[in-house]
């Protein structure tokens, strides 16, 4: 299997990590001060596993039944992108807005770098407007 192939798979995994809701497999994935930047700014930077675990908190507190689909995903290099659609209902504070019990389809563009088969940074870019306009209806 190539590397670009290893890459992808791993990302497959960490989304069914996260739709498991298994965390701890999730982070062996990453390098240990692997950072996560949002290109939407609805999140500061994050790096490490603490500032990882806190987010994955804040994401289940505002919408405890969150699954995201991934739609494509492709890797040249270190490199992966992903379009993937992510889906919930609005329970809790999530983007600064209080849950309003709302269904929610949000889409969003991801890459990834890698570093020795890990997970080493992100660009997320996720389509905030769109989610406002469903919470907000």
């Amino acid at each position: 299997m190539s590397e670009n192939s290893q890459n992808v798979e791993t990302v497959k995994r960490a989304v069914s990590y996260v739709n498991q809701r298994e965390f701890e497999q999730l982070l062996a994935l990453f390098v240990p001060n692997g950072v996560r930047h949002d290109l939407a700014g609805a999140y500061p930077d994050l790096a490490g596993e603490g500032e990882v675990r806190d987010f994955l908190g804040q994401l289940l507190r505002g919408s405890p039944d969150f699954q995201i689909h991934l739609e494509d995903a492709f890797g040249s290099g270190d490199r992966v992108c992903t379009r993937i659609r992510v889906e919930g209902t609005h329970a809790g504070s999530l983007f600064g807005r209080e849950g309003t019990g709302r269904p929610f389809s949000v889409n969003q563009m991801n890459i990834y770098r890698f570093e020795d088969g890990k997970l080493a940074e992100s660009w997320q870019l996720t389509d905030l407007a769109g989610f406002i306009s469903q919470i907000d209806g």
